[in-house]
């Protein structure tokens, strides 16, 4: 007999609200991660990263629970601080590595956008356990809407 095909799921959200079936092509997994990742940068956590980093320490599976999902508020944040832009990198990777099982080695960089004022570019890198080579996600803040929209790019 011959192996069946590793079929990797759809995201929740995606099952939940279109009901997605498994994800067959590459294709169809990165614009699937893309949006499960869309989905949860312009969603905002129920606790700030501190907060919920204290509280649910001994409690590690509320601390990846839907209750948790999501990012905090980077309002108080300063774009041009360094140590800030460490900060929203570290939130987001530990939102996607609790949130997008899918997207394995994660890395985030957090950097100033060149030529503008208080405005910076997040790049997602990760693997998916079912293609070679790494996929990149550029993420990019609307400021007429505040929202996050996700480029897609990489080897799939």
């Amino acid at each position: 007999m011959a192996p069946q095909p590793h079929v990797t799921p759809a995201g929740l959200l995606d099952r939940l609200l279109y009901g997605s079936g498994p994800v067959q092509t590459p294709a169809q997994l990165k614009e699937s991660v893309a949006r499960s990742l869309e989905d949860m940068l312009n969603t905002r956590a129920a606790l700030s990263a501190g907060l919920s980093a204290g509280l649910l320490r001994g409690y590690p599976h509320c601390a990846a629970s839907v209750a948790n999902y999501g990012l905090a508020d980077f309002a108080g944040c300063c774009l041009g601080s360094a140590a800030d832009r460490t900060y929203i990198g570290a939130c987001i990777r530990t939102a996607v590595e609790r949130h997008e099982p899918r997207l394995r080695r994660v890395d985030v960089q957090v950097a100033p956008e060149p030529g503008a004022v208080n405005r910076i570019r997040i790049t997602i890198t990760g693997s998916l356990p079912t293609q070679r080579g790494t996929i990149a996600f550029d993420a990019v803040l609307q400021p007429s809407t505040l929202r996050y929209s996700i480029n897609r790019r990489g080897s799939l």
